[in-house]
């Protein structure tokens, strides 16, 4: 049952909320099917790293994500 007052979440609290939502209910197995089969995705991931990642090394990407 929802709240009639309930407090907006951030994009991440929203996300964290929903997911221990899921497992509570259904389990940390059939949870994450669930999300699998919700979130099909898009693209041709193995064109997009060639793309993404042509003339990096794992340590420039690693130091990248560092950075961030």
């Amino acid at each position: 049952m929802l709240k009639t007052a309930q407090k907006t979440l951030t994009g991440t609290a929203l996300r964290e909320a929903g997911w221990n939502a899921l497992v509570k209910s259904m389990g940390l197995v059939n949870a994450t099917r669930f999300i699998l089969q919700y979130e099909s995705g898009y693209g041709d991931y193995t064109e997009i790293k060639k793309k993404l990642f042509k003339g990096k090394t794992v340590e420039d990407i690693c130091r990248e994500i560092e950075k961030k």
